[in-house]
């Protein structure tokens, strides 16, 4: 009997060990409360401008001006700088530097500036809804070691965590690209 009972109480604590090892891996695992809202704030920020655009032929006019003047980007703005939850700038235009959309562009890009490499690792594991990655044409790191371009198909969205290690550096910036 003493066999049995002692059997008992140590898968009893072995159960317990495992689910509490498993619990705490897969809280190091999901991304801290500040990436998940910086990644809601990409989502609501690209939503409200293709809502807003939805009835014209293009992007045209499309820059931070125009973004704040419309009232399409509800965070933190400081000195006509728009701020994610990160406390980094957001950057929206024709290409990462924010230059007003031309003409008969389809699309726009949204830019996070000078991610520290953790941070770029977790958003550039874009995790958004299937609704949210259809109007998503590619995505860019830009750091000091270079360009790294990601679109559908070969060279890969979404990028996978072990992926986004090889390309963020400790200052990147990340340029994704909407239609």
């Amino acid at each position: 009997m003493k066999h049995k009972e002692k059997f008992l109480i140590y898968t009893w604590l072995g159960s317990l060990i495992f689910i509490v090892a498993t619990g705490i891996f897969f809280c190091f695992q999901r991304p801290s409360a500040e990436i998940i809202k910086a990644e809601q704030g990409l989502v609501s920020i690209s939503e409200k401008i293709r809502a807003f655009y939805r009835n014209r032929p293009d992007y045209w006019g499309l820059s931070n001006t125009s973004v704040i003047s419309q009232k399409l980007y509800d965070g933190t703005i400081t000195e006509n700088k728009m701020l994610n939850n990160l406390g980094k700038e957001i950057v929206v235009g024709g290409d990462s530097s924010g230059s007003q959309v031309m003409p008969g562009s389809k699309s726009f890009v949204v830019t996070y500036k000078e991610l520290n490499r953790a941070e770029c690792i977790e958003l550039s594991v874009f995790r958004g809804q299937e609704q949210d990655r259809l109007g998503l044409i590619a995505m860019s790191i830009r750091n000091e070691t270079g360009v790294f371009e990601f679109s559908w198909g070969n060279k890969g969205l979404p990028l996978s965590k072990s992926q986004a290690k090889k390309y963020c550096a400790e200052k990147n910036d990340i340029m994704w690209t909407f239609e």
